[in-house]
This record gives structure tokens, C-alpha cells and sequence, in this order.
């Protein structure tokens, strides 16, 4: 017998005849199910050995190990991310695995006597490849949290039947529960055990409370928000503010030339969030990293930025962006030139340049007032200063070639159709045609467009002589 992982080894060897040697294109119907039952079964035993493994890195990466654990040792901050050179697997699964392991892995009394993990029937049938990693996931996760308001005899009860159901046959079923029906079973289990639950609803809510890391698919980002009662009517009364024409912060008289918002619900209240984390990552309050305020770090290639083709990658962010959006960044948060070499080295760093400083940002929110866009609701502090004239083209950053502009209408302003001019330093807009009620581009006159009630003011007292 040689070594686990000489035998892990060839394992690895015989899985790989199997895939060469196997073409389920070929199978009939029933040969088929076999095959899939069959491949299925292998991957109850490697989940079983991976987390398995995830559990013993875990344990001698722990924290109180101080230096010696094994993490440091191997130039690593903890167990998770020596996991994730080894495997190449993502930080989110090997952070389940190596919880999954904890729970199942042998424990030491401090007497130095072994001891049975604390879900052992779990870790048995992972070990017999009896169920898989969903089935010990839907036990875990919904046992471990009240094991300390029902007591570990309880849990050691409910595990032991909802594994019995896992791998089948019980009473109530002649068949296996498939890991959706083992959750479901563990729900009910939770619902018997801990009806009332001895710490407060309130308690129960702090502890369930969070916004989870996100990942990445078809181009954006999820992310799971579980918000207190409080915080989420905070959050719904903001939305509502800027969203509900009949709420939303008023500026001046209603415009009856208003154009009517294009954008679905959800669609707008994303965009309200964006500019909302604009606003809050220059507020004076927030923390710096560095010295600096928080920064987004965009990168892209000169040549595309010149060509405006292909696309830029943003710091800890999975999906690349396009040229679009970079530009967007660009004009809202200036940029700098790093000149890297072929082999890697930093040549040269450029001087940070298109930005608005915080002078100039001062009195642009003093003269627009918000969102310079008519309609729009969003005040100057969560604004994006946009140039109307593009710096690529000349455009300086001066206070007479940047408006307010909201994080929605700065990343449409060039195909919403909205347009923008400064005349004598002066910002004045013009409708795309679709809200020009039938009037050509020439026969649409530039109109000024400010949100500060001073201009406003202004504006009336003028509009008052004109008439006298």
C-alpha cells in the first residue's frame, strides 16, 4: 500500500480512463442514468476528501497558533488563502469547505483524549460518500446556530434523524432526500427544537444581519443584502425621496418640462445607491487609506484608451468594463500615466491630472446646485463633475467646462441624447428629440439649467423686471 496521496494518485489516474474511455452521447437511456449515478457517487467521495483536507488546513492554520500556524509559515495571512494557492478554487467555496471540515473533523479534550466532532453522523456518512456536500451543508448550517439555545443533545437528535433521511431509506420515504429536501427537513427540525428561541427577536436579527461579498455573473455584481428593520426603512425612505415625484426633495417649482424618468424601479434605485457611495466617499468623514480618500484603481492600456477600444479592469473586481466606462471613471476621477515595461518594471508615473480639486468642486456645487439634468433630483454632493468639453479634445479642468451631473446621467449623457453647452461659463442643456415635442435641433433653444435656489432666485427676480 503505498502513501493517501499515492493513492489519491492513481485514483486520478482511473477517473481519467473513465472520461477518455466514456462518450455519454453514446449511452442509451437507463446506461445513461447509471453513468450519472455512478459519477455522481465519485463526487460524494471527493467531496468528502476536500473537505476533509480544508478541515486539517483549518485547524493548523488557526489563529492562536500565532506564527506557527501552518498559513504564515507557507507566507500566507491565513487558511483560506494557502487553500486557494493550492487549489485554485474560489475563496467563497473553500471558506464553506474548511467550515464544513471544522464541523466534522475529531476534536481533543485538554486532557488530550479524542473526541467526536460535533457532527459526527455528518462526518460519517462524508467519510462513506452516503451524502454529499449540499446534504451536509443544509445540516450544518441550519443545526450549528441554535446548538446553543436547544443544547447539543437536541442537535445530536435532529442530525441523526435528517442524516438517516439523507441516505435513505426512513419511514416517511423509501427513497434518499435529495439536499433541497434535507434543508427543507432541517427547517422543520429548527421550527420543533427552538420554537421560541431564548434570545430576543431583536438579538436573533443582529446576528442575521449583513451584506454579503459579491460575485460576479453575466457582467454585474450580486450581492445578498440582510438588512434590520430599521436600517432597510432608512434605506426605502432615502429611495423614496429621490424616486416619488410627489416626495422627493424639491428644489424649485415642479418643471413641467420635466422629461419622464426611462428607467424601471429597481434600475433607479441602483443608480440613486451609486450616487449615494459617490457622495459618501467624498464626504470629509470618511477614512482614508494611505493618506488618501478611497480610490477605485481603473486600469487600461493607453493604446485602447487612444483607439477608445477594448476594455479596462477594475481593482477586485472579476468582470472587465468597457471604454465606456473607463472614460466615465477618467472624467469623474481624473487619471495618471504609469509607463510599465516589458519585464514588468514601473518606468515612469505620470502626474495625477483631469481632476476637479476640491475648490473648484466647492464652487461648481455652489453655481449648478445638483444634477444639472432638468428633472433630476439628486443633490450636489452626490454629483459627479462632468467636462463638457472632453479633455482628449482639448477640454480644461476649469470651472467653466465642468456641471453637476448624476451618476446615472454622467454614464448616459452621450447616448441619452441630452445635451450640454457652456455659454459664458454658464451651463445651459437641450432635450434629446424625443422630448422636443416635434422641434427640429435648431428650433430647440439652449435653456440654463441650475438647482441652486440662489440662481433660481436670481432667475425669477430677472424673469419679474422683464415683465415690469
Amino acid at each position: 500500500m503505498g502513501t493517501p496521496t499515492e493513492t489519491l494518485a492513481e485514483a486520478q489516474q482511473l477517473l481519467l480512463s473513465a472520461l477518455a474511455d466514456s462518450d455519454a452521447r453514446l449511452f442509451h437511456p437507463d446506461a445513461l442514468l447509471e453513468f450519472t449515478a455512478s459519477a455522481e457517487a465519485v463526487g460524494r467521495l471527493a467531496d468528502a476528501l476536500r473537505i476533509r483536507a480544508a478541515g486539517e488546513v483549518a485547524f493548523h492554520s488557526r489563529p492562536e497558533l500565532g506564527e506557527d500556524r501552518l498559513s504564515a509559515k507557507k507566507g500566507c495571512r491565513n487558511g483560506v488563502e494557502l487553500l486557494a494557492r493550492i487549489t485554485l478554487a474560489s475563496e467563497r467555496t473553500l471558506t464553506q469547505r474548511m467550515r464544513l471540515g471544522e464541523a466534522t473533523r475529531s476534536r481533543m479534550a485538554l486532557s488530550g483524549e479524542s473526541m467526536p466532532a460535533r457532527f459526527d453522523h455528518v462526518a460519517e456518512a462524508l467519510s462513506t460518500g452516503s451524502i454529499g456536500y449540499d446534504s451536509a451543508t443544509a445540516i450544518i448550517d441550519t443545526l450549528e446556530p441554535i446548538r446553543g439555545r436547544v443544547g447539543d443533545l437536541n442537535v445530536e437528535h435532529a442530525e441523526t434523524a435528517l442524516v438517516a433521511a439523507a441516505t435513505g431509506p426512513t419511514v416517511e420515504s423509501p427513497l434518499p432526500f435529495a439536499a433541497d429536501e434535507v434543508r427543507g427537513q432541517a427547517r422543520v427540525w429548527e421550527s420543533v427544537l427552538d420554537e421560541d428561541g431564548s434570545i430576543p427577536a431583536e438579538e436573533r436579527a443582529m446576528q442575521a444581519r449583513g451584506i454579503s461579498a459579491g460575485f460576479t455573473r453575466d457582467g454585474v455584481v450580486h450581492r445578498k443584502m440582510t438588512l434590520l428593520p430599521e436600517i432597510d426603512a432608512k434605506f426605502e425612505t432615502l429611495m423614496n425621496a429621490y424616486l416619488n415625484p410627489r416626495s422627493k426633495p424639491s428644489f424649485a417649482d415642479p418643471d413641467p418640462e420635466a422629461p419622464k424618468d426611462p428607467r424601471a424601479t429597481a434600475q433607479a434605485r441602483h443608480d440613486v445607491f451609486a450616487s449615494l457611495i459617490d457622495g459618501a466617499a467624498r464626504s470629509a468623514d470618511s477614512p482614508t487609506i494611505g493618506g488618501a480618500a478611497p480610490t477605485v484603481l481603473v486600469s487600461v492600456r493607453q493604446t485602447d484608451l487612444t483607439n477608445g477600444t477594448g476594455s479596462g479592469f477594475i481593482e477586485g473586481c472579476e468582470a472587465p468594463i468597457s471604454m465606456q466606462a473607463v472614460e466615465q471613471f477618467i472624467c469623474a476621477g481624473g487619471q495618471q500615466h504609469v509607463l510599465i515595461g516589458p519585464d514588468g518594471t514601473i518606468n515612469a508615473i505620470g502626474s495625477h491630472d483631469r481632476l476637479f480639486n476640491a475648490t473648484q468642486r466647492r464652487a461648481i456645487s455652489l453655481r449648478d446646485g445638483g444634477c444639472i439634468i432638468p428633472g433630476c433630483s439628486i443633490p450636489a454632493a452626490w454629483s459627479e463633475i462632468h467636462h463638457v468639453k472632453e479633455h482628449h479634445a482639448g477640454g480644461e479642468t476649469e470651472t467653466c467646462n465642468g456641471v453637476l451631473l448624476c451618476w446615472f446621467h454622467h454614464h448616459t449623457i452621450d447616448t441619452s441624447g441630452w445635451q450640454i453647452m457652456m455659454i459664458n461659463g454658464v451651463p445651459h442643456v437641450k432635450p434629446p428629440p424625443w422630448l422636443r415635442g416635434g422641434h427640429s435641433d435648431a428650433d430647440t433653444p439652449w435653456r440654463r439649467s441650475t438647482k441652486s435656489r440662489t440662481q433660481q432666485a436670481d432667475l425669477l427676480q430677472l424673469s419679474q423686471l422683464l415683465v415690469q
